[in-house]
């Protein structure tokens, strides 16, 4: 029988605390070790039982999930981060990657792409809600007119390759990884790493 991934929960609020716990206990191959109120709390947590996946909110006492992330993996480097949250600002995503967050949910997922996630960041994958991909499209577009002379500004994002710029259209659209495989005639995998390599660039 395969090992299970153990996974560490940390938010600071406690109805949706439990329903996150409730969510990965339905997961026949996930084991929560600890649920956590605070950043401090899941830290220490995270020191003592070694978890596959941390998934964390950002807003919380004493320690904010981004600073869990960056403190955590500065020792912890074998921990993958996946952030739960309400924010979907630009700067807080983007800060929440450079901080090495593997993956970046919104609170409004569905129970299935929870558990995605945390199934991708255990294998080392990003997944991102659409809203979160629409948002890292609009942001490298907004760099590149930024950082080109205005007569030769296009919406091309020039920082990505055809075949990353067309994946993460589709992700903002909201299908699965399997359709845009499918659709795309290439291996699921494939368009798990082209995801990590988008966010790696946009956060570098």
């Amino acid at each position: 029988m395969a090992e299970k991934i153990r996974v560490v929960i940390a938010d600071d609020e406690d109805n949706y605390r439990k329903a996150i716990q409730k969510i990965l206990s339905t997961g026949t191959d996930i084991e929560v070790l600890a649920v956590c109120r605070d950043g401090q709390e899941a830290y220490d947590a995270c020191q003592a039982e070694a978890p596959d996946v941390l998934m964390t909110d950002i807003n919380m006492p004493r320690l904010s999930g981004i600073e869990l992330t960056r403190r955590l993996l500065r020792k912890e480097k074998d921990v993958k981060v996946v952030i739960l949250t309400v924010r979907e600002d630009d700067d807080t995503i983007f800060e929440a990657f450079r901080a090495g967050a593997l993956g970046y949910l919104l609170k409004t997922s569905t129970p299935q792409e929870v558990i995605e996630s945390v199934r991708f960041a255990s294998k080392g994958e990003a997944k991102i809600s659409p809203r979160v991909a629409a948002k890292v499209i609009e942001d490298f577009r907004r760099v590149e007119k930024l950082s080109t002379p205005p007569e030769e500004v296009e919406v091309e994002m020039l920082e990505l390759s055809d075949r990353e710029q067309e994946i993460l259209q589709l992700v903002a659209t909201g299908i699965r990884n399997k359709e845009i495989a499918d659709k795309l005639g290439i291996a699921e995998k494939t368009v798990k790493n082209h995801v990590s390599n988008i966010l790696k660039a946009r956060s570098s």
